[in-house]
């Protein structure tokens, strides 16, 4: 379980990076996301190419990755939408909903039952990410927001919708061939989108690379592994990572200050994402029943 716990943690670092490139390359949002998935697909083409598995490829994709694939495309452009009418700060939490009502809805739709201190625990953990936010949303929005309001509840919608589908998916299909089918589907969806869009000059091609290795190919796979072998209460714990890492890649990277209020939602989190999987950890003699069966 440790090994698939690391993944979901270096899927938030990977995705946080997103940010970070976007902020360093200038390029718009709407080519961004593009570059993100179809690159991404791109790199993982590469990949099980290089490794002998293009095998792993074929196949027909059930209506899960697609679907999939056009709520990631959604998700990404929802967001980057919202925030055209409203606060980056309200866009944020609204979007930050999804991993604790995915975890809420698991309970009821996936059978992933919640004791009161998995629920408390998921409480906690957005408790600390509203410290990050030092609580600055505002609570009433004027006509001219309303759009950046729907389309903040789009993207939280698409973004549960993501991680719910992830967890229902066919054991027939690898992690492999629904991580391509969903990037080559999302970035079909972001094509209506680029009709202005250019060849990219020399100097953006380092950051359309960096975006489809690592918020693209490698945030996305691993996020599909992690949630086909996690409990949803304990991967949206685990998502919060990437807000903590955007807000201290701010401070360490753009010399932006941390806040006491901000350190303390920081190690909130961590302690929650900690005792989540703690609690979670399989049992000494389940391992080891589970080591002898496969002996």
């Amino acid at each position: 379980m440790l090994s698939y716990v690391l993944l979901a943690l270096l899927s938030a670092v990977a995705m946080a990076s997103s940010g970070i490139i976007a902020r360093f390359s200038g390029l718009a949002a709407a080519e961004l996301t593009f570059y993100r998935l179809a690159v991404g697909a791109l790199c993982l083409l590469l990949f099980v190419g290089l490794t002998g598995r293009i095998r792993l490829l074929k196949g027909k994709p059930d209506w899960r990755m697609a679907v999939n694939g056009v709520l990631l495309a959604g998700f990404m452009l929802s967001f980057l939408t919202a925030i055209e009418y409203i606060s980056l700060a309200n866009a944020i939490m609204l979007v930050y909903l999804a991993p604790p009502l995915s975890a809420f809805l698991a309970h009821w739709l996936l059978q992933e039952k919640l004791d009161l201190p998995d629920s408390s625990l998921i409480v906690l953990s957005f408790l600390g990410f509203a410290m990050l936010q030092q609580f600055k949303f505002d609570l009433v929005l004027d006509a001219s927001q309303l759009p950046g309001l729907l389309y903040g509840l789009l993207a939280l919608l698409c973004y549960s919708g993501f991680l719910l589908l992830n967890r229902r998916s066919l054991p027939g299909h690898s992690q492999l061939q629904r991580t391509f089918y969903q990037l080559i589907i999302g970035a079909c969806c972001v094509l209506p989108f680029l009709t202005a869009m250019k060849a990219p000059l020399a100097e953006d091609i380092i950051w359309i690379a960096l975006a489809g290795i690592f918020p693209g190919f490698i945030a996305i796979y691993c996020a599909i592994v992690a949630l086909q072998h996690l409990p949803t209460r304990l991967y949206a714990t685990l998502a919060y990572l990437e807000p903590v890492t955007v807000i201290l890649a701010g401070w360490w990277l753009f010399g932006e200050s941390l806040s006491t209020l901000q350190q303390s939602g920081v190690v909130l989190i961590i302690c929650t994402g900690l005792a989540l999987a703690l609690r979670h950890k399989p049992a000494k003699a389940v391992v080891a029943v589970a080591d002898a069966v496969r002996l």
